[in-house]
């Protein structure tokens, strides 16, 4: 017959391990309420430490065979709620952190944002318009100025002349150049 005023943690134990809610209680009940204390003055929100403990309690269901003591249990289930708290502190802090880039962005640097925009619209037509250059431009072009590379890198990487790499930039150029010229590239 089970009684609860005879019960022990080795015996609460043997039945966690037996699937026995009645023992599942008897852990909650043990340490619940420290649990939800501990985590609430890590994270200061009261709902959702309890969030985190009742979470750590569906891991420790989870993990019940692996359990040898009492001791291990406590232990697993204060570095998991330490975890679990941790956790939600650097994701709040990373949250708190973009917010605050965006609030100053958006605020302080109107003309930044518009800028960026802008930058971004008249990239994606130049890349269209990259696009459709001769390959040997279009090559080039890329390499040197998304790729950043020099004209002797651009002409060690493709086997031809620095002066082929200089006349194929200022032919691109001067064809990109043209679309301006003609506002083919603002519509």
């Amino acid at each position: 017959m089970y009684q609860e005023e005879t019960c022990t943690s080795p015996n609460m134990l043997t039945e966690l391990k037996g699937d026995n809610p009645k023992a599942f209680a008897f852990f909650f009940d043990q340490h619940y309420n420290a649990l939800c204390y501990f985590a609430e003055r890590l994270v200061r929100d009261q709902l959702m430490a309890e969030d985190i403990v009742e979470e750590t309690f569906m891991k420790f269901w989870d993990k019940r065979f692996d359990f040898e003591t009492e001791q291990g249990i406590k232990a697993f289930l204060y570095i998991s709620t330490r975890n679990a708290c941790l956790n939600i502190i650097k994701q709040s802090h990373r949250d708190n952190q973009s917010q605050a880039e965006l609030l100053y962005l958006s605020e302080k640097k109107e003309g930044f944002v518009l800028n960026e925009m802008i930058r971004a619209e008249v990239l994606s037509v130049i890349d269209k318009e990259l696009n459709k250059l001769p390959v040997q431009c279009r090559t080039i072009l890329k390499m040197s100025y998304v790729k950043g590379l020099k004209n002797q890198e651009i002409a060690d990487k493709l086997a031809i002349s620095v002066n082929t790499v200089r006349n194929q930039k200022a032919r691109g150029l001067q064809l990109l150049r043209t679309k301006v010229d003609s506002n083919e590239l603002l519509g």
